[in-house]
């Protein structure tokens, strides 16, 4: 397992050091919903939506709430990397705010007193932006909900907390660990793939070459084969069961809740007698936790977490595609 708390405590705990790595402010950060300007280096930081939380957490410094990640998460909504990096760093539970992909509770938040509120992926809404706003300066995502890249998250919360240098630095190492799979294992380098959910109506949904988690895997040295024109702003195009033994691709991951239900899946009449599946060419990730680190909540954090099993699963899929 992964030594968070050696990794964590070699980065300055929160607000120790943080005058010397610190840039200059104010300064202006745009956005979806116009732009942000931050006076002064955050002191109180608050989070809304997935990823940002862990974000901070990795560069040392402990928000003063966490939204809650019911799905992967134990019991307080909090997902097995979260709970490890506040073990590393030696914090208590910080108080839970409502689900992370659910209505913001401005209360709730306020309650907090904030001087800045973290949401680069997540689905704030410009009335909601609108009104935390009037307390605090807030970072809504770049683009689209619930859009944008793990590395866009971490650059502009390295920004917007004048951790710029420790956000580079965070992203070439993950950058690293996650090259580093084609690396030593060359039988994924230039395979080409596809991933995809089971819709439990017919069909999967398979996704596109725009998707986060199919960037991560190309990062991995994979070759996407998705369709790019889904007729569509999203990231994912339908694919029958019926014609699932024609996607043409050297490997398939396969995002699945639980170990019963890719059981299911799989058992099916049209998957079961599919190549892909009949030859072990089929990466599943079959758990809420596994598939929130490499497939939903991607960070820096939850890919420590949960890369090293992922790429397990990934590398015998790939062996098995000549």
């Amino acid at each position: 397992m992964f030594d968070f708390r050696a990794a964590l405590l070699a980065l300055p705990l929160a607000f120790q050091g943080f005058a010397a790595l610190a840039q200059e402010f104010p300064l202006t950060i745009e956005h979806a919903y116009g732009s942000t300007t931050i006076a002064a280096q955050p002191q109180r930081v608050l989070t809304w939506g997935w990823v940002a939380h862990d974000v901070v957490l990795d560069l040392g410094v402990v928000p003063v709430g966490l939204p809650k990640v019911s799905y992967g998460g134990d019991a307080d909504g909090v997902s097995p990397w979260t709970r490890e990096a506040l073990d590393a760093l030696g914090a208590e539970l910080p108080p839970m705010l409502g689900e992370a992909s659910g209505e913001v509770s401005l209360e709730a938040m306020l309650a907090l007193d904030p001087d800045i509120i973290l949401a680069p992926y997540s689905g704030l809404t410009e009335d909601e932006y609108s009104a935390l706003s009037q307390f605090a300066p807030v970072i809504p995502f770049k683009t689209a909900a619930w859009q944008g890249n793990w590395q866009e998250s971490v650059d502009v919360i390295g920004t917007a907390l004048g951790l710029s240098e420790r956000a580079r630095t965070l992203i070439a190492d993950t950058e690293a660990l996650i090259a580093s799979t084609a690396i030593e294992h060359p039988e994924i380098a230039g395979k080409s793939f596809l991933n995809f959910v089971n819709r439990n109506d017919g069909t999967i949904s398979v996704r596109n070459s725009a998707d986060p988690r199919t960037l991560l895997l190309v990062e991995a040295g994979l070759v996407s084969v998705a369709e790019d024109d889904t007729g569509s702003t999203g990231y994912t195009y339908s694919v029958s069961h019926e014609n699932f033994a024609q996607l043409e691709a050297d490997v398939l991951v396969a995002f699945l809740n639980t170990t019963e239900a890719a059981e299911a899946f799989f058992a099916l009449p049209y998957i079961a007698s599919a190549p892909h599946v009949t030859e072990g060419r089929v990466a599943v990730v079959d758990s809420e936790a596994l598939t929130m680190a490499v497939g939903g909540a991607i960070s820096p954090l939850s890919l420590r977490w949960g890369w090293p099993e992922f790429s397990t699963r990934l590398t015998a899929a790939a062996a098995n595609a000549r």
